[in-house]
């Protein structure tokens, strides 16, 4: 069985410059820490992580607080954190509801990561006193102790507005996602930016839950209600847009020719629907690589410059 000494040895240096690079400690570099990881691996040798942990009073894990495990928008964001997080022997617990709380409260970690809107801000201020790093994707939290990582919504949105209105749209309708949340609040901002921009009014606005169901039920209550529908369904994400189109089919309306409809996310379906759905591309397994980097990085007490998470907008054939 290989022993740090073997790694120390083929990587032609001490044994504490080894310990030090695979518990991530900053002293040494990463080209180096780098080097002795992949030595370690090639030759077989695993620290045990109970006495690691027990060492640097680290538990190796990282917190990921999420609303619900459905969409596949938190599939991809957890696969880019898990795939950076491995890459420092880091591990992540996955938690909803109360039991995020409180994990949190009990500092079951060494740091944080929320993207579930239950929490409530003043439990995430508390909390950051005597736990950090914690991290915030979908709030902004004036508070040192806080880092938000967000997606740059309002611009991307203002984009795809853009673009729709250059269409030559005009009786243009807003699908809403759930009530005062971060994502639909700013996405709703960048989507009024370019209509004001533009001089151009809202037809009409309606309200879903960021689900592909409440895309479709907006459709068969809006008809049943006789009410008259717009030319153009702009949807704060693409599974409403994808019910949207779901609803309007089942009516016999047709996407483009009828009504254009857009998203946001580009999340798989996107690609595969017909037909395919314009929107705005998050790169969410990046986003979530760059999350997980950036809670390493304060973990070894370097500085981080955070920067939003830009999307592209993606024209397809759907408006």
């Amino acid at each position: 069985m290989a022993t740090i000494k073997d790694v120390a040895k083929a990587a032609n240096v001490s044994i504490s410059t080894v310990s030090y690079a695979l518990n991530a400690d900053s002293r040494i570099p990463e080209k180096t820490a780098a080097v002795i990881r992949k030595i370690a691996g090639e030759i077989g040798y695993f620290p045990s992580a109970a006495a690691r942990n027990l060492k640097k009073r680290s538990t190796q894990t990282i917190l990921v607080a999420i609303s619900d495990f459905g969409g596949p928008v938190y599939h991809n964001l957890l696969d880019g954190i898990h795939h950076e997080l491995s890459k420092w022997n880091y591990t992540m617990i996955v938690s909803t509801g109360v039991s995020s709380e409180n994990l949190l409260k009990e500092r079951s970690a060494d740091g944080a990561i929320v993207a579930d809107i239950h929490i409530a801000d003043e439990t995430l201020v508390k909390v950051a006193k005597n736990f950090k790093p914690v991290i915030v994707l979908d709030r902004r939290l004036a508070d040192p102790d806080i880092v938000d990582m967000t997606i740059d919504n309002l611009n991307a949105m203002a984009e795809l507005t853009r673009a729709v209105v250059a269409k030559g749209y005009r009786r243009i309708g807003y699908v809403h996602g759930v009530r005062e949340t971060y994502d639909d609040n700013d996405r709703y901002d960048g989507f009024l930016k370019t209509m004001t921009a533009t001089g151009t009014k809202v037809f009409a606005e309606y309200w879903g839950s960021f689900t592909k169901a409440s895309g479709v039920a907006i459709i068969r209550e809006a008809i049943a209600s006789g009410l008259e529908l717009p030319d153009m369904f702009v949807c704060a994400n693409d599974e409403m847009a994808i019910g949207i189109m779901d609803g309007l089919a089942e009516k016999g309306i047709r996407v483009p020719d009828d009504i254009g409809v857009s998203g946001f996310d580009d999340i798989e379906l996107s690609s595969y629907y017909r037909p395919g759905l314009s929107t705005i591309r998050i790169d969410h397994f990046e986003w979530g690589r760059a999350i997980a980097a950036t809670a390493i990085a304060l973990l070894q007490n370097k500085h981080v410059d955070v920067h939003k998470q830009v999307g592209t907008i993606i024209l397809r054939d759907s408006f």
